[in-house]
């Protein structure tokens, strides 16, 4: 019987573990074409040496390796997809990692980094002898063309790895940072960047007796440039700060710019690391009375007692008393004179911008208040427009800040002025404890993720305005019961209601022309839903998962049904399907297997006309039917 490729994979593997020279040759020959070589040899690299890697490489093996999902499945590797063109780099076995890998990285998934090889006959194989090591690693370089390895990558892994033999054999034959490092580093990216994210999770793992070593060697090969700042990279690192000279480090080589300094504060407050605290009065963070005021105030309100008695002890030597109390008394004379509803006071609760016509646009909500109500007017200016992730309950850029953010979480209710026409996508995104909210009735499209992961949201009325509900409208809202599609709405987009599951009913006007794919997947409460003759087209995996959905009623009119559309509604038993529906398509699952509209449906039975597409489908397929020439 012919091997698979994970069996020739395999097979390959144990030959370079187990097998001589000729062997392991006579053994390659014989597997013919092995997708997926590059693992061996990394292994050869590991235990056995340079001529056991030499011998590979002359049959033509690299670290190279094809970039389908498929091989990502099958070997549980990354292919370049995910997180831009990261890969799994199997080179990488020739550094001195074991109990289970270097914490954090992103190109060392599906390799396990052992100390010892186990063989079918004999002694382990030891990880191999550093001279040795070092013999692999110019080889490698003299053939990196061919072999697909990057040094300066190897260069990056090695620095965290803590391997000194590898570290300094690149370093003195040249080998540098690559500058895609260089800039992950030291001007930061997306989330999906792999460079960058792989950064951050890498420098979170380090233990504590490594973190200065590794930094300054990181340091080292950035050209004079600083480390760039992130809240995230504080919160991964202020833990350590309790050794002063990590936070002297950090605030010496970390772009300053963009700190947040009183947030930084608050956490050294919320740790109670009265070390750095003497740093914090050497940089002069707490001269302003009002600041050094708001973070004794937030130490008492957290009951951080040896933050607060520094922070009292910091104010009795260095405050001005007379003229702080004579500064405050002006402040409260001119808060007075303002009206509640002024400008002034306004600002205080809204960040906002005018549009060219006079219009403003709200960008963030700074207030305390769990119960909002979004102002009509501000000044002259009529509030018409909620921004991207103005209310928004996860980081999302410059603003909202992490403070705002945590408020944004404990809002419960946001009441919105009939002024409003447009409401932006992610606007209150991950609103954790929003329970209710009004959409204005001159809204004509509930844009993307607006309401996505709203997880307490439990009712909501889409306006007969809107014409399109975008993908992940409301994705995850998972208190949400029951929901009505008005007729005006044309398309309801993909994901737009998926993982609401405890949505009972659903609601779908005549109107709409299209659900999209994955539109309702995963609502696992659904019982019944009738798709009105005005939709065209039901997208693939539509209602995917609906493990509770019993009946289904598609109307005359209806003409395509996608793949997988209702894929593992464990539940359906009924599903009427009219003459129009001549298309159901035929798909896969996600590792490849056929599946079917109705797969993983035990229960069902087609109702549909004697002679129609439904009939032929469910005969092709072997599904229950019956004839029901009323639709």
């Amino acid at each position: 019987m012919e091997l698979t490729q994970e069996e020739k994979a395999a097979r390959l593997q144990q030959a370079v573990i187990n097998c001589s020279v000729e062997e392991l040759l006579n053994v390659y020959d014989e597997l013919g074409d092995v997708e997926m070589s590059a693992p061996a040899l990394g292994l050869a690299c590991r235990f056995r040496g340079l001529d056991v890697a030499r011998a590979l490489v002359e049959k033509g093996i690299s670290f190279d390796f094809p970039s389908t999902p498929e091989i990502e499945t099958r070997y549980r590797c990354y292919i370049g997809q995910k997180y831009a063109n990261y890969r799994t780099n199997y080179s990488l076995y020739l550094l001195k990692i074991f109990r289970g890998g270097l914490k954090g990285a992103c190109s060392t998934k599906g390799m396990k980094f052992t100390q010892n090889a186990k063989r079918d006959a004999g002694k382990p194989l030891p990880f191999l002898a550093d001279d040795e090591r070092v013999r692999v690693l110019d080889y490698l370089m003299q053939q990196r063309e061919k072999l697909s390895f990057q040094p300066e990558e190897m260069l990056f892994y090695a620095t965290y790895a803590r391997d000194t033999i590898i570290y300094e054999a690149l370093k003195k034959r040249g080998v540098t940072l690559s500058q895609r490092r260089v800039q992950a580093i030291t001007e930061g990216g997306a989330a999906t960047d792999g460079y960058w994210y792989e950064y951050g999770a890498m420098t979170g793992k380090l233990a504590d007796e490594d973190y200065l070593e590794v930094m300054q060697l990181l340091a080292s090969e950035l050209g004079g440039k600083p480390f760039y700042y992130t809240e995230k990279m504080f919160d991964i690192t202020r833990n350590r700060f309790r050794d002063i000279k990590v936070f002297d480090y950090f605030l010496a080589h970390f772009r300053q710019d963009k700190m947040n300094k009183y947030q930084m504060i608050r956490g050294l407050i919320d740790d109670n690391v009265l070390e750095a605290m003497a740093i914090v009065e050497r940089e002069g963070w707490l001269n302003a009375p009002k600041k050094r005021d708001e973070m004794i105030a937030y130490a008492s309100q957290k009951k951080k007692t040896e933050a607060l008695a520094w922070l009292l002890d910091f104010k009795n030597r260095t405050a001005d008393f007379a003229a702080e109390q004579e500064k405050a008394e002006k402040k409260m004379m001119r808060e007075l004179n303002a009206a509640p509803d002024s400008v002034m006071e306004l600002k205080k609760l809204w960040s906002y911008r005018k549009r060219e016509d006079g219009t403003l646009v709200i960008t963030n909500y700074k207030g305390k208040s769990t119960e909002v109500t979004v102002p009509e007017k501000i000044g002259r200016g009529i509030v018409t427009t909620i921004d991207i992730s103005a209310f928004r309950g996860s980081y999302a850029g410059a603003y909202p800040t992490w403070e705002q953010i945590n408020q944004h979480r404990k809002i419960t209710k946001i009441t919105m002025p009939e002024t409003i026409h447009t409401i932006c996508w992610s606007a209150f995104r991950d609103m954790y404890a929003l329970t209710e909210i009004n959409i204005p009735r001159k809204v004509e499209e509930i844009q993307k993720y607006v309401f996505s992961g709203c997880k307490a949201l439990q009712g909501i009325t889409i306006p007969d305005a809107a014409k399109k509900i975008d993908e992940y409208a409301f994705h995850e809202c998972k208190s949400l019961k029951n929901i009505t599609i008005p007729c005006t709405v044309e398309k309801i987009g993909a994901y737009a209601f998926a993982s609401c599951d405890r949505l009972e009913e659903v609601c779908i006007c005549e109107g709409v022309r299209e659900i999209d794919a994955y539109a309702f997947k995963d609502c696992s409460s659904l019982k019944k839903v009738t798709i009105p003759g005005t939709v065209e087209r039901i997208g693939k995996w539509a209602f995917a998962n609906c493990s509770m959905l019993k009946e289904v009623h598609v109307c005359e009119g209806v003409l395509e049904i996608g793949e997988c559309a209702f894929k593992s509604c464990s539940s359906l038993e009924k599903i009427q399907i009219p003459q129009s529906v001549q298309c159901l398509l035929t798909g896969q699952n996600n590792i490849g297997i056929t599946a079917e509209v109705f797969h993983g449906c035990p229960r069902v039975t087609v109702y549909c006309p004697e002679g129609s597409r439904a009939e032929a489908y469910c005969r092709e397929k072997g599904f229950r039917f019956e004839y029901d020439n009323k639709l």
